[in-house]
């Protein structure tokens, strides 16, 4: 069955969603700039319905709380808790697919009551806050390490390890190079999930020392750290997001700031400090988006991967096609050369056979003389036959 994942557009303006990335420290204001999505503005008036995924374990409240404080309608806020990234994945798929959001009760059961916004109406986001991906990550990769773990005990039944031979193989196991492929395409089809949902999204993710392999004095490898810090999630997810912010504290004035790493809207340029940030600068974005049409480009890269398979199971099979062909002339070939060679010699034995005594003396060193062997057993070479044929005529 073909997959068509192809699309195409005509190059006029579009509408362009918000997706940011914060990253910093703890209390470096990630969540609290993230939740300011609340105060953003539809093209209509109207204010932003945030759907907010919880990963951090409640961090989200407090910041909800000073938003209800300041005259946020936080009906207009709906926060999801969860730190699988299945779970969240659902979430995305009910935005992506503009499905209804109903009220879970509290077995974390979904029931037939759905979410209302302030003005009464089903609730559906305008715009998405994860916060916490760098707890989505943790828990993925410790998913695949579980995952070696059970590799490890296979392999340990295997050969027939016991006490703490096989304790040691099973708990010292790690990602395997395959594991972290998976894990960065988790990563890759994550962020593009959230660029195909049609809303705005922010993420936030923890901060880490960037570091760089060099050989040391002994001539090892080793992790040295640049200086610089990065965000602690889906490795390339900075590729996808148009804009980053690494949020710190000053430590002199113990002010919030913001360095703008990224922003491919142009609010702002890379490498700007911004003191006390607020989200609000990219609100010209959203307001821009007014007389621009809709264009929703989907996260295909499962199906791109299944159309790349294919092609290659094609080729793959087109090969083996190919090679069978090749083995059975060759086969065919072969038989053919060995069914003459016999032939052959079967027609040199019996043309020495038809001869008299004295004849067959003069005809062996008749055939010594040209170098030719005098008994054809063991020959295979057909030229040879050939030449010892030519003497008998």
């Amino acid at each position: 069955m073909e997959v068509n994942i192809l699309k195409t557009r005509a190059a006029n303006k579009i509408q362009t969603k918000l997706v940011t990335l914060l990253y910093g420290a703890t209390f470096s204001g990630k969540t609290t700039l993230g939740l300011q999505l609340a105060d953003f503005k539809r093209n209509d008036g109207k204010p932003f319905r945030v759907a907010v995924v919880d990963a951090e374990g409640g961090g989200v409240d407090d910041a909800v709380e000073d938003l209800e404080a300041r005259g946020v309608d936080t009906r207009n806020i709906h926060i999801f808790y969860t730190q699988s990234l299945q779970e969240l994945t659902t979430i995305l798929d009910k935005i992506k697919n503009h499905e209804t959001f109903y009220e879970y009760d509290e077995e974390g059961k979904e029931t037939d009551e759905p979410i209302l916004d302030a003005d009464g109406e089903e609730f559906f986001p305008d715009a998405l806050l994860i916060d916490g991906t760098s707890i989505f990550r943790l828990t993925s990769e410790q998913g695949l390490l579980e995952l070696s773990k059970k590799r490890n005990t296979i392999k340990a039944d295997k050969d027939g390890l016991v006490g703490a031979e096989r304790f040691v193989k099973i708990q010292g196991a790690d990602l395997e190079f395959k594991d972290y492929k998976k894990l960065n395409y988790s990563g890759q089809n994550l962020v593009l999930d959230l660029m195909a949902i049609g809303i705005n999204v922010v993420l936030t993710a923890r901060e880490k020392d960037e570091t760089i392999q060099k050989m040391d004095k002994n001539g090892q490898q080793v992790s040295v750290s640049t200086g610089k810090k990065v965000h602690d999630s889906f490795k390339g997810i900075d590729y996808n997001v148009k804009t980053i912010l690494h949020m710190y504290q000053d430590s002199e004035t113990g002010q919030i700031c913001a360095e703008v790493v990224k922003d491919r809207t142009k609010v702002h340029k890379a490498g700007d400090i911004i003191e006390d940030p607020t989200l609000l600068d990219w609100q010209t974005i959203i307001d821009r988006n007014s007389d621009r049409k809709e264009f929703v480009l989907k996260n295909d890269l499962d199906k791109a991967v299944e159309t790349e398979q294919k092609m290659y199971e094609k080729e793959a099979m087109e090969l083996h096609n190919s090679l069978k062909s090749n083995t059975t002339t060759t086969n065919t070939s072969s038989d053919e050369e060995t069914n003459n060679i016999k032939a052959m010699k079967a027609d040199i034995r019996a043309k020495i056979n038809a001869l008299p005594p004295v004849k067959k003396k003069e005809m062996k060193e008749k055939l010594e003389g040209a170098g030719l062997p005098t008994a054809f057993k063991n020959v295979t070479d057909v030229a040879v036959l050939e030449k010892a044929l030519a003497m008998f005529e």
